[in-house]
């Protein structure tokens, strides 16, 4: 899935939810900031300890995540992944591995501290990262 134009680019990135209270100007920056990438199946976009430098929205494919040997997620067209490294400045928290032959956008750390600077994305980034907490709770606590 090439995108081959900038509509295109923002028209992907309408559907990721992290990004819905986004305008299209918003958009528009960012898609053109963002770096469509392939990935080959087996490949890590990230590794857990590693220090991040981006992240990344699912454009195609799917992405196991795992911490250690234990896989805690999948990650499908729309997700997003990476942000709470760039955000904390922490290490990566988990491996990212693709499943199959997968594309993303990689958005820079540089574009993304810009990015979250806008109210509505800062909003939408902590509705998503407490989703994952509700969610990593509920499996702890069965």
């Amino acid at each position: 899935m090439r995108l081959t134009n900038q509509t295109q680019r923002v028209e992907a990135l309408k559907q990721v939810p992290l990004l819905a209270g986004l305008s299209r100007a918003n958009l528009g920056e960012l898609a053109h900031r963002a770096e469509e990438v392939e990935v080959p199946e087996g490949a890590y976009l990230t590794r857990q300890g590693a220090t991040g430098a981006e992240v990344y929205v699912v454009l195609e494919g799917s992405f196991v995540v795992r911490r250690g040997t234990h896989k805690t997620a999948t990650l499908e067209k729309g997700g997003v992944f990476g942000e709470m490294s760039l955000i904390d400045g922490l290490p990566r928290s988990a491996n990212v591995v693709a499943e199959k032959d997968c594309v993303v956008l990689a958005v820079h750390k540089k574009d993304f501290v810009q990015l979250i600077d806008s109210p509505r994305v800062s909003q939408g980034i902590m509705r998503s990262l407490a989703g994952r907490l509700r969610e990593a709770d509920a499996r702890v606590l069965g």
